[in-house]
């Protein structure tokens, strides 16, 4: 039986040790970056300025032009309100200290629930979340916090049923959010919705599943209702690189699988997942379909989903698979079952604290050096259309044209980077558009084949710094043609001095005064 005490004991916490977590690893950033806040990722910015364009009645990162460089349906929305004004940048931040506080309350009810007593439930409710990198996602400004909540909601829902017999609202709830804030989250709202289904109650669980398929197909509806593909372009870009354009879809299943499992990440969720599968194999009722269900979600990731940036992609499924193997493990009644997810979070804790530790303080700095410097000078001193293969920042509040030559917000570019790569591809597309400037990463890892031939480099803007999680420190800044350089030029004279400390302009020679 759940003590009251534990109940409320358990996710204060929880609460208490990811906030914690969260405020150092905040600071660490804050004290990098000289007090500048700023989010450790460019993304969070392709998603304020589809919530722009939303706001302003489009969808994507231009006006007039519809895209699909986001790949949550509803994330974007929860980021309408203030749309083009300083305070919309905050909204992200807000949105992820709602999912931070909601998986901490959601993991200490799981504990409560799962029976854990003494130092091991303090230590487990205290410690859990930490371990599994909910402030380090929190701190990204990205879905995925709020989607690891939605996730873990259906985790506790599915466990609530299991025991208790009842469909609680956490469960339903879980089942409606999950898909509508990453597309990914399907497997467990139909694995949710199974459960309800296999309880006996078929007309709910008919309704749980319609809840699960309904995010998807509005949005499915919605894109194609726009003259776009039924799948994002961001998911596309992700799905099929270059390197494997040509692959099967099968041996590139099989491919993220192998992967998958060279990132320890991949290897925890693999233990996550025997472990379940063990547990499910000695228990009745429906939480053996608790725990084959969850187990089936996770290979599922391994095959389709990614790991890794910022680990951000596992942490839903990791989330929700230490929660139900903690619950069937206590269940179980041996010492050592409860002992082995308790292992593997302790394993996923050793990972991600160092790792959070060292690396993520020099994130934030780095983007406002190099991503928000790039905007500003795009949208401040050249005023004028550009391209760029590092959609996000350049493109919130920006009056002017942004194509994205990666293909996130641009169709036609990721179908010729990916199929279609012959040399010096971009420069028709920056032909066709008449766009006179393109900011990007010039190395053959990125769109050094893709440069066009009357392309001028002037200039590069390079980090001194470490650069944290960027393609690359530096911008190269090119004219696409000799008509253009004068402009281009005088652009990053005016904005030279106007640099913050970290970052330099390096003219290439005969430009910048230069002889």
């Amino acid at each position: 039986m759940i003590s009251e005490r534990s109940h409320i004991l358990y996710p204060a916490l929880a609460l208490l040790g990811v906030t914690v977590w969260f405020v150092v690893l905040q600071a660490r950033g804050l004290a990098w970056s000289n007090g500048v806040f700023e989010y450790p990722l460019d993304d969070v910015y392709i998603h304020l300025a589809i919530a722009e364009q939303i706001a302003m009645g489009g969808y994507g990162v231009n006006a007039g032009e519809y895209t699909s460089p986001g790949s949550s349906p509803l994330y974007p929305l929860l980021l309408t309100p203030f749309a083009g004004s300083e305070a919309q940048r905050w909204l992200p931040l807000v949105w992820n200290i709602v999912g931070l506080v909601a998986v901490a309350l959601l993991w200490g009810r799981v504990i409560a629930h799962a029976g854990y007593r003494g130092a091991i439930g303090v230590s487990l409710a205290l410690l859990g979340p930490v371990a599994l990198n909910t402030a380090g996602v929190a701190m990204t400004g990205m879905e995925h916090t709020l989607h690891a909540a939605a996730s873990l909601g259906i985790v506790y829902g599915m466990c609530v049923l299991a025991d208790q017999k009842r469909v609680s609202w956490v469960l339903l709830l879980g089942i409606v959010l999950a898909p509508a804030l990453r597309l990914e989250g399907l497997a467990l709202a139909l694995v949710g919705a199974g459960l309800i289904v296999l309880s006996g109650r078929i007309a709910l669980g008919a309704l749980a599943t319609g809840l699960a398929l309904a995010p998807i197909v509005v949005f499915v509806w919605y894109l194609t209702s726009l003259g776009l593909d039924p799948m994002p372009n961001s998911v596309q870009a992700k799905l099929v690189g270059a390197e494997d354009a040509d692959v099967g879809r099968l041996m590139r299943m099989i491919g993220t699988f192998r992967l998958n499992l060279l990132e320890t990440p991949g290897l925890l969720m693999l233990g996550f997942i025997a472990v379940l599968a063990a547990l499910s194999a000695s228990t009745a009722g429906l939480r053996r379909w608790v725990g084959l269900g969850l187990a089936a979600a996770g290979l599922a990731h391994l095959f389709f989903g990614q790991i890794g940036w910022m680990e951000r992609y596992e942490n839903y499924i990791l989330t929700a698979l230490a929660a139900a193997a903690l619950v069937l493990a206590r269940g179980a009644g041996s010492k050592l079952t409860a002992f082995l997810p308790a292992a593997l979070i302790a394993g996923a804790g050793a990972t991600y604290m160092p790792h959070a530790w060292d690396e993520y303080r020099f994130n934030p700095r780095g983007i406002y050096l190099q991503h928000a410097q790039t905007a500003r000078f795009a949208q401040d001193y050249l005023k004028t259309d550009v391209a760029v293969n590092d959609l996000g920042w350049v493109a919130w509040r920006n009056p002017n044209y942004v194509l994205d030559l990666w293909g996130l917000a641009s169709h036609e570019a990721r179908e010729t980077r990916i199929f279609n790569p012959t040399p010096g591809w971009a420069a028709d597309l920056t032909l066709a558009r008449d766009i006179p400037v393109a900011l990007i990463y010039d190395n053959d890892e990125w769109l050094g084949s893709a440069i066009g031939d009357d392309w001028v480099r002037v200039a590069e803007f390079k980090l001194d710094l470490r650069r944290g999680f960027l393609g690359e420190d530096f911008v190269a800044a090119y004219a696409t043609s000799a008509a253009h350089v004068d402009m281009l030029e005088e652009a990053l004279l005016r904005f030279e001095p106007q640099l913050p400390e970290g970052t330099r302009l390096i003219f290439m020679d005969g430009f910048g005064g230069s002889s």
